[in-house]
Order: structure tokens, then C-alpha cells, then sequence
């Protein structure tokens, strides 16, 4: 898809094999510290619990050509999704490797934190970024968010050693002020 525009829209039960597909990518994902399902079984229960499960919000990202044709490339959402404190965790994975470096999580990034902000009424929104994941760093210091800390040996990797995180955030002030 040379000339598109991205559309977002809440996971749907169709996107599962292209969600299978993409966590089933393991360079995709090394970064990506969370459950998604891995074959339809997994796909399925993960849809039925989604539909329930107030403390996430997944969505799916899709290329929309000129003639209208949609491909899913990557998806986004909240989890740990606080409302007493109106604070939520964010996550994007471009799924697609012909849309990487494109621009696409930092334009889909800033459209949900409008939306969160703006629209949901959330305070805060956080994110965790790997040490060692440079890229990832510096898209959350280009969308404004700050770096708050590190969370010492946060996640336990397949290879049985812990990794490093940084805690990154933006609060609603800190969005108003970008503006």
C-alpha cells in the first residue's frame, strides 16, 4: 500500500488469526511483555475475556488504501485501566513490517492520547519501555511523555534472566501544555 490513511477501531473477533500471527513473531514481540494468544484456542478466550474485562481496551490499527481495501497492521489499547484514578497503561505493536518506521505509532499514539485524555478523561497515562529498547524510548520522549523512572528486574524473560524497564508518563497537564 503505497498511498493509505489509518483507521483505528476497537479488536474485533476477525482480527484474531492477524493478532496470532503477530504474537507468534518473536523478534515482533521481544519487547512487547504481555499475553496474546497464539493459536485460535488461545484467540478465542482472549476475545471472550476481552469482551468482559473492564481493565483493557485493545484495539486494531488498519491501512485503508485509496480504493478502501483495509489491512490490519498492528494493534494498540490500555490495560490496567484505573477509573477510580483515571490513570491507565498504554501498549502499540506495528504488526506489519512493511509499516514500520513510518510514522504510524507516532501518529496513532497521539491520536489515543487525545482520546484519553480529552475524550475518556483520564489524569494520567503511563507506558514501559525495555532499557534496551532505544527505539521505543525515544517515540515516548518525541509524544512528550517523561521519563519517571526504572523498574529494577521487572519482567522475567524466556531465557530465565530479568529485564529493565523505564516508567514513562504524561499527565493531563503535561498533554495541555504540548498542545
Amino acid at each position: 500500500m503505497a498511498s493509505f490513511r489509518l483507521s483505528v477501531r476497537k479488536a474485533e473477533r476477525n482480527d484474531i488469526p492477524f493478532i496470532i500471527s503477530w504474537a507468534n513473531n518473536q523478534p515482533l514481540i521481544k519487547h512487547l511483555h504481555m499475553q496474546l494468544p497464539t493459536s485460535e484456542q488461545s484467540g478465542a478466550q482472549w476475545f471472550q475475556r476481552s469482551l468482559i474485562d473492564r481493565s483493557r481496551n485493545d484495539f486494531i490499527i488498519h491501512a485503508v488504501s485509496e480504493d478502501g481495501s483495509r489491512k490490519p497492521i498492528g494493534m494498540l489499547g490500555l490495560f490496567n485501566i484505573d477509573e477510580a484514578n483515571k490513570k491507565a497503561e498504554y501498549y502499540i505493536l506495528i504488526g506489519e513490517p512493511g509499516f514500520t518506521r513510518r510514522g504510524i505509532a507516532y501518529r496513532t499514539t497521539g491520536e489515543m492520547l487525545g482520546n484519553c485524555f480529552s475524550t475518556l478523561g483520564y489524569n494520567k497515562i503511563t507506558l514501559s519501555v525495555d532499557t534496551d529498547h532505544i527505539e521505543a524510548q525515544h517515540l515516548a520522549e518525541k509524544l512528550g511523555f517523561k521519563k519517571e523512572g526504572i523498574l529494577a528486574q521487572d519482567i522475567l524473560l524466556p531465557s530465565g534472566e530479568y529485564a529493565d524497564r523505564f516508567i514513562y508518563g504524561m499527565t493531563l497537564s503535561q498533554y495541555e501544555d504540548l498542545k
